[in-house]
């Protein structure tokens, strides 16, 4: 016998053995079939194929996009070349060192902005490769290799490797996640994969296999502990047991260990992110107090219109489903809520990296949301799911609309170059103009080692060195490389300010202007090496 007609016979001797009837009409109740072991084995096996081959295709994908848009001059000093200047620095002995980029400009720890150590281990690829390419690359890699555990969730909830094989397919589709690779470089990109495998290894009660990928998790931002700690609670609540409240009692202490000691140690104070958050205090302790003891100011904000278009883009590429398991949801509330409360509107957009720390329990709360939703279908609304009298929709069939979905999402709100009527980007979104054959003559010319001055956008590629200032701090440049096409002042475009600095520096006799076409611009200074 052949091995679909195998597993027809076991479907059917199941249906039997569960004393079944057949489907009655257009979403009847028909039989609840679960598959042998052996079966499930099988196409847990065939499946596996397909979910590698996405997987494989997806970083192929990413890493292509990433490096045209790095090729391209899609990038920037910040924050693409900050993350290359701590990676150039640490693989040449200045642990995480790079150059702050003010009006003053001075070298720091970048432990003193973010504590994110895991970008060290990136110096060890530089020394073979190096490159700011080799961190867009592997970024997309990395990320990708979260589908392994996306998979092995939705086999383990769904018990149905053709259903989990899908839903796979929709977390590769997810837009946020397509926008994190493409959103530069950033190590809190690397949490979506290490939280998906961490909460796969803590549901399958395998702690010592959970625990690397916890601790790299909670190294790549300092804010990730705060979503483990929930991790650790929600894990206690759905297993009934107190030990995984270890996990969120460490979170926690780990938390204020980064941003009370660590951050301030480097930094001389606080966090400058918390800024962001000034009209709830000038202090963590303070933003976190005014936000519990005034209720009705932190409404008010979580409910501005922003917000809810967020959440929307977030949610509605699963199809909603996340809403069907809101505890799995309510893991990801630290993040929702820092980027929910925050000054700066970037946090609320999906085509940034700030979803970094959700992903991860939205397609974890997709996927048991499905399985409650096949059990409502199935008669079983608020029972357990021996109460079901049948099924209406199988759970692949749910997985597949899941798909469709989240395939629609990623061509009418996503970052593929679908280059159809429609669609949400095509192949010129990603295409170098001619300008930037300007920029790579202008970057040609810049020594390698050289203190240079960069507009922000050029600083994609010469944050490899040492120091670097970001235009228009000068002092001590050797070289200034700059694009009056894109007049950025440090990190904001400003037309009148980049003006008036570049007028003084066309002025100031210390530099001779070495290179000039199409508002590229290229000086050194007088008497530097070249």
């Amino acid at each position: 016998m052949s091995e679909s007609g195998r597993i027809k016979a076991e479907r059917e001797a199941a249906a039997v053995t569960a004393g079944a009837h057949p489907p009655r009409g257009f979403l009847g109740l028909a039989p609840v079939v679960e598959l042998e072991a052996d079966a499930r084995a099988r196409l847990f096996r065939r499946n596996a194929i397909y979910v590698i081959a996405g997987a494989v295709l997806f970083a192929t994908i990413y890493a292509l996009l990433s490096w045209l848009k790095y090729r391209a001059f899609m990038d920037a000093r910040f924050d693409l070349g900050n993350m290359t200047q701590a990676v150039y620095n640490t693989a040449h002995g200045h642990f995480l060192m790079t150059t702050t980029g003010d009006v003053h400009p001075v070298q720091v720890s970048r432990l003193g902005s973010h504590v994110d150590p895991i970008l060290a281990l990136f110096a060890i690829p530089w020394l073979v490769w190096p490159s700011p390419a080799m961190l867009l690359v592997l970024q997309s890699v990395i990320v990708a290799t979260g589908a392994w555990p996306a998979y092995r969730l939705g086999v383990r909830f769904t018990r149905d490797p053709r259903a989990a094989s899908l839903l796979t397919g929709a977390f590769l589709l997810y837009p946020a996640l397509g926008f994190l690779v493409l959103n530069e470089f950033h190590p809190v990109a690397l949490a979506t994969p290490l939280l998906l495998w961490a909460f796969l290894y803590v549901e399958e009660d395998r702690w010592l296999w959970a625990l690397p990928f916890l601790v790299l998790a909670a190294a790549s931002k300092e804010t990730v502990p705060l979503v483990l700690a929930l991790m650790g609670a929600y894990f206690a609540l759905r297993k009934r047991s107190w030990r995984p409240l270890i996990l969120t009692v460490a979170a926690l202490a780990y938390f204020g260990v980064a941003v009370w000691v660590v951050i301030p140690h480097y930094s001389g104070g606080q966090s400058v992110f918390i800024a962001r958050y000034g009209v709830y205090g000038d202090s963590a302790g303070a933003v976190a107090k005014t936000a519990l003891l005034h209720p009705g100011k932190t409404v008010h904000g979580l409910l501005r219109p922003s917000n809810i278009h967020y959440w929307f883009q977030l949610l509605w590429p699963f199809g909603f489903a996340s809403l069907l398991s809101p505890l799995t949801l309510l893991i990801s509330a630290p993040e929702a809520l820092l980027n929910a409360l925050s000054s700066v509107k970037f946090q609320r957009d999906i085509r940034f990296h700030y979803t970094a720390e959700e992903i991860a329990f939205i397609y974890a709360a997709a996927v048991l949301g499905l399985m409650r939703l096949w059990r409502w279908l199935g008669g079983g609304f608020r029972e357990a799911e021996q109460a079901m009298r049948g099924q209406r929709v199988s759970r692949a069939t749910l997985a597949l609309l899941i798909l469709l979905v989240a395939l629609a999402a990623n061509y009418f709100a996503g970052p593929l170059p679908f280059s159809l009527p429609g669609a949400a980007n095509s192949g010129r979104d990603y295409a170098m103009r001619p300008h930037a054959a300007a920029l790579n003559e202008a970057v040609r010319m810049i020594p390698p080692l050289a203190t240079v001055s960069v507009n922000n956008n050029i600083g994609e590629k010469l944050s490899a060195r040492p120091v670097v200032y970001t235009f228009p701090a000068i002092a001590g440049a050797d070289w200034i490389a700059l694009d009056t096409k894109h007049p950025s002042v440090l990190d904001k475009t400003n037309a009148g300010l980049y003006q008036l600095a570049f007028g003084k520096l066309v002025l100031n006799k210390d530099y001779l202007n070495v290179y000039a076409k199409d508002g590229v611009f290229v000086f050194r200074r007088v008497g530097a090496k070249q």
